[in-house]
């Protein structure tokens, strides 16, 4: 079959459907020149430790959220806008 026979059927897919074109095409072509791209069990370990990290929730502390640290920047402001009024 023709490139441009394909072509306007592919055109056709919806966007999920050409990205796994993409992938199977990528797949297909590095299997021909002797390349393997398919998931390793290291890559399947990455995959299952970035889950779990999209799952985990952090807490990120700041010094910024302290009562003193936010009394300071306070005290800072009025006198930064004291200096410019004076």
């Amino acid at each position: 079959m023709a490139l441009s026979e394909i072509l306007p059927t592919i055109s056709q897919l919806s966007h999920q459907d050409k990205l796994r074109l993409i992938h199977f095409l990528l797949l297909a072509v590095a299997k021909e020149e002797g390349y393997s791209l398919e998931d390793t069990e290291e890559s399947d370990s990455t995959k299952a430790l970035l889950n779990q990290l999209v799952s985990t929730q952090g807490v990120v502390w700041s010094p910024q959220a302290t009562p003193e640290a936010i009394q300071a920047l306070s005290d800072l402001l009025v006198a930064a806008q004291g200096a410019a009024n004076a």
